[in-house]
């Protein structure tokens, strides 16, 4: 069963998302207050743990946090992003099975780092919702796989047969940061967002060999990729793609 947004949270994202539909051009400059406030942190968290995952490089799990209060936890959470001194945790890559065959990397933030980043979220999602193309369906609220199997099978119904078939190879380890930043300045110019999303591409990796050595990758150096695993990850890779799906919109291949 899916959490119910809470309603208060729910009418700032219809009036985010009313604002960004009825103005394409419009660009938000305030956002970064409403991250902090009481209880979008506090139901950030409860998405964070309702989808389970597991513990970052801190090793910190839901249980511990639980312990020792959750409550005093979001406070300090809240304090840190209210001063501006909140700075993300590298991320602990692991490996897991492709479906086909294979390995594919998948980055895991810490808790602390994932509600945060839910908390991102929920406020800017809206804004970019109303700007990506009806077409799309991954990764996105409300929608599924089987969304896009049923558009599929209306178009097939209505007469089209041709059928287009691509995958991008390691879209989310090759998107490029300043085209990324660039996408999400046209809409959002709040520089603390803006900062927040910089940091979470810049957060090193840590990766552990086969020999149990852990190593540091990536960070300030890194000019590519938004780590596969991460709450705002999906959220940026559609707004990237977005650009490529108007492109074939304009060209007059509204069906891709």
């Amino acid at each position: 069963m899916s959490l119910m947004t809470p309603e208060r949270i729910r009418t700032l994202q219809r009036k985010l998302y009313g604002k960004a539909k009825a103005e394409p051009e419009f660009r938000f400059y305030q956002l970064y207050d409403k991250v902090w406030r009481d209880d979008i942190p506090a139901y950030a968290y409860v998405c964070a743990r309702d989808n389970r995952g597991a513990p970052g490089v801190d090793g910190v799990t839901f249980a511990m946090i639980e312990e020792e209060g959750r409550e005093a936890w979001l406070a300090a959470l809240r304090e840190e992003l209210r001063t501006k001194t909140y700075r993300p945790q590298p991320v602990r890559r692991v490996t897991i099975p492709k479906p086909g065959g294979g390995e594919r990397p998948l980055g895991i933030p810490t808790i602390r780092d994932r509600v945060v980043q839910t908390a991102v979220k929920l406020v800017i999602e809206p804004i970019f919702e109303a700007d990506l193309e009806p077409n799309t369906h991954g990764y996105r609220p409300g929608r599924s796989a089987m969304d896009a199997v049923r558009a599929v099978h209306g178009l097939l119904r209505q007469g089209y047969t041709d059928e287009v078939d691509a995958d991008l190879s390691k879209y989310f380890d090759t998107i490029p940061h300043d085209e990324l930043i660039q996408c999400v300045a046209r809409r959002i110019v709040d520089r603390q967002i803006l900062a927040l999303i910089k940091m979470w591409l810049k957060s090193p990796v840590e990766e552990t060999d086969r020999d149990g050595t852990r190593r540091i990758t990536g960070g300030k150096s890194n000019t590519t990729g938004t780590p596969q695993g991460g709450v705002i990850s999906p959220l940026l890779a559609n707004l990237y793609i977005n650009r490529f799906l108007k492109h074939w919109r304009l060209t007059g291949q509204s069906h891709l």
